[in-house]
């Protein structure tokens, strides 16, 4: 897949203060980019600087092929944005949003009529089309934002944490449309405080934190930055520590980890552990309640490379 952002150097800076410092950063065309990162870490200023709300300080980047400095009129018209919070207006209907946002892009009136019936559908309004917005619960306004942000059928998809205080409801179904998009071949740049949310959607992850970027990859290659190695957890009810050293010496055991009565085990290279082990606390007449695989979570990545520091 070829590149349709390209960032090379990206800087952002509020006088003495750097929000983003010099990202470099591609996004491959047709997939779902998740970034990730504490308050603070610099995501929301680069979606401001990639969607052409502020003015880089240093760096350049190319958005669907075209030059952030000096092609902004043709970025704005191969994107389009869901922000944070409801930003069309709350006195228009569903329908009437739609028609402006379409005459901002130029469209005709049957292109239009054609879109946004089309759209409403998809988002699950259709019904509430000559509704005001603002008397819509939180779901509702922001599936109406991402109607908008699609109207122009754009290439490239910014959400900047579209599901933030949304119920369980509302979230799964962003999620879904999101999928569905992606699947029509839009690339989507996604940002969110929900790991489990990347982890499904995401087909690679960028964390920051202090304005840089501190790791890349799939969600599978950022959990091996936790465990390298297949991890398994011991659970045992009776008293090993006399059993550490000899657990410590087998050939297949990279590294150990006890607390109380869970044993935490690297493995390397060793197809039938769970039946090698499961014989030597046997022979050793040491009872196992469980042998189970330690899985790392994104929060887990998320955590291990960002501390557990408070952000404001």
């Amino acid at each position: 897949m070829k590149n349709i952002i390209e960032i090379k150097g990206l800087t952002k800076k509020f006088g003495n203060f750097t929000a983003v410092d010099r990202m470099n950063l591609n996004v491959r065309e047709g997939e779902i980019f998740g970034f990730l990162g504490p308050n603070g870490a610099g995501k929301t200023t680069t979606i401001s600087m990639l969607t052409t709300l502020i003015r880089p300080t240093a760096g350049e980047a190319k958005i669907a092929g075209h030059d952030l400095a000096t092609e902004g009129v043709y970025i704005r018209g191969s994107i389009g944005v869901v922000p944070q919070t409801f930003a069309l207006f709350p006195e228009l209907t569903a329908q009437e949003n739609l028609n402006y946002i379409g005459k901002l892009y130029g469209l005709s009136d049957s292109v239009i009529k054609e879109r946004s019936n089309s759209l409403l559908k998809t988002v699950g309004l259709i019904e509430h089309r000559d509704r005001i917005a603002g008397v819509f619960s939180g779901g509702m306004k922001q599936r109406l934002s991402l109607a908008a942000s699609i109207i122009s059928n754009p290439k490239i998809l910014f959400m900047d944490e579209p599901t933030t205080g949304l119920d369980p409801q509302s979230r799964i179904a962003i999620r879904e449309l999101t999928e569905h998009l992606n699947k029509q071949g839009m690339t989507i740049v996604y940002t969110t405080h929900d790991m489990d949310e990347a982890d499904k959607i995401c087909d690679r992850i960028t964390i920051m934190d202090n304005g840089r970027i501190i790791a890349d990859g799939t969600s599978e290659e950022l959990k091996e930055m936790v465990h390298s190695g297949y991890v398994l957890e011991v659970e045992v009810e009776n008293e090993t520590k006399h059993l550490i050293a000899e657990l410590k010496a087998l050939p297949y055991v990279a590294h150990l980890n006890q607390e109380a009565n869970i044993l935490t085990l690297t493995i390397k290279g060793k197809k039938d552990v769970f039946y090698s082990l499961s014989d030597f606390f046997k022979r050793r007449n040491c009872q196992v309640v469980e042998i189970r695989r330690k899985v790392p979570s994104l929060e887990d990545v998320f955590i291990h490379l960002t501390k557990k520091d408070l952000r404001d």
